[in-house]
C-alpha cells in the first residue's frame, strides 16, 4: 500500500526555496552587466520551469498510483465483505 509522506512535499518546498534563495543571492553579491544578469535570468527561469513540469509529471504519477492503489483496496474490501 503507498502511504503518504510528508517529506516529500517538504523537500520539494525546501528545494524551490533554497533554489530561489541561492539566485537571490548570487546576484546581490556577485552582479554583473545587466545583458548578462538577463541571460543568467533567461536561463535560469528556463531550468525551474523544467525541473517544476518534471515535478508536476512526478506528482501527477504519484496521485494515479495511489488512486489505483485505493481503488483496488477498496474492491479487495468489497468482496471480503460481499463473501461473509
Amino acid at each position: 500500500m503507498i502511504m503518504s509522506n510528508d517529506n516529500d512535499s517538504g523537500f520539494s518546498s525546501g528545494f524551490i526555496i533554497g533554489g530561489i534563495m541561492g539566485l537571490i543571492g548570487g546576484l546581490i553579491f556577485a552582479p554583473r552587466p545587466g545583458d548578462e544578469t538577463r541571460a543568467i535570468l533567461t536561463e535560469a527561469s528556463n531550468e525551474w520551469r523544467d525541473k517544476a513540469k518534471d515535478l508536476t509529471e512526478f506528482a501527477r504519477e504519484r496521485i494515479i498510483e495511489a488512486t489505483n492503489e485505493g481503488k483496488r483496496v477498496a474492491d479487495s474490501l468489497r468482496e471480503e465483505l460481499e463473501e461473509d
